[in-house]
């Protein structure tokens, strides 16, 4: 017998549209405020060689996510191709841009993962899950780690003086944290289960599934690794994009930024992030001593989007050229 859908919830009917309505205000308030003359001056005045090395940098940021995606599925004894991952991180990465939800590229993947792999729904989800997991969790470590060289320019601002203050035991917290993720997976199978428990069967195997993870050998240590390169790879992205517009902004500030500006376009309260992204980099750029003016953090905030929007095409010409997805 087949359960029924729950019946959306009244919030739940009411989310796209809040979201639009959040982006549409924003974007109206910040228009308002913006010479589009500058700011197009910002956009012509683009060094074309280091906007092309920016642009090189992040299709490698892009394809280092398919490795990491393909290196996880294998932790979960899921076996496919790396072509196929490459191509569904591209596909994931286009819907993402687009669509309302911040999740819409996960739930493609997903949808793909299901299609060819039916028997391990589970561990489809908790791929893709540790996927997010793993590029949140070495972005909050490579931020640690960069945040002493940004001390001096984040004393400098009341608003940012606390956090500098914070670095001597925000950098070891952290680390302690992340060691924790890596120890805690193998307690887990152990764990007492109640016999009745509604859905037993599936939390256990995903249990053990987040334990072969963590404790995967060269191949979980292979994926930490190439999620360390996707980070690297996108702040030298960052800092290129920096250097085209002429802006004082070095590679730790770069890092520091994307992180601020990723965790805040992440929240799900606008389209992808737009709108919200540029208004904490006009933020960013008055308080961290870059500009005080609107118009080059708006530029910087678009080009930076523009740098995966180009790559997310790819995707978008992968999904029309294999539209149906066939069982593996």
């Amino acid at each position: 017998m087949v359960e029924p859908k729950p019946t959306p919830t009244l919030l739940g009917r009411l989310a796209p549209w809040i979201r639009l309505a959040v982006t549409a205000g924003i974007l109206g308030f910040l228009a308002g405020r913006v010479d589009f003359a500058q700011l197009g001056q910002w956009f012509l005045s683009a060094n074309p060689v280091w906007l092309t090395g920016a642009l090189l940098l992040t299709l490698v940021s892009i394809l280092l996510c398919g490795l990491r995606f393909w290196l996880l599925l294998r932790l979960q004894k899921i076996f496919l191709p790396l072509l196929r991952s490459l191509y569904l991180t591209l596909v994931g990465f286009f819907f993402s841009l687009f669509l309302i939800g911040s999740t819409g590229g996960d739930a493609i993947r997903l949808y793909y993962l299901i299609r060819w792999f039916p028997e391990q729904k589970a561990r489809s989800a908790l791929a893709i899950l540790l996927d997010r997991v793993f590029g949140v969790a070495v972005l909050l470590g490579l931020t640690l780690l960069l945040l002493p060289a940004t001390a001096s320019r984040l004393a400098q601002d009341p608003a940012f003086a606390p956090l500098a203050r914070a670095i001597p035991w925000l950098g070891p917290t952290g680390a302690i944290l992340l060691l924790l993720a890596f120890v805690l997976p193998g307690l887990l199978p152990g764990l007492p289960l109640p016999a009745r428990l509604p859905g037993r069967d599936v939390i256990r195997d995903l249990l053990h599934a987040l334990r072969d993870t963590m404790h995967g050998g060269w191949t979980t240590l292979a994926a930490v690794s190439i999620a360390i390169s996707v980070h690297l790879f996108s702040f030298a992205a960052a800092t290129c994009l920096a250097r085209s517009l002429n802006l004082p902004i070095d590679y730790p500030l770069a890092g520091l930024i994307a992180f601020l500006v990723f965790s805040a376009s992440a929240l799900p309260i606008s389209v992808s992030g737009h709108g919200v992204r540029e208004g904490v980099m006009i933020f960013l750029f008055a308080h961290l001593g870059i500009s005080q003016e609107k118009e080059p953090a708006i530029a910087f905030s678009i080009l930076l989007w523009g740098l995966g929007f180009f790559w997310s095409l790819l995707g978008g010409l992968a999904y029309l050229t294999w539209r149906t997805p066939q069982k593996k």
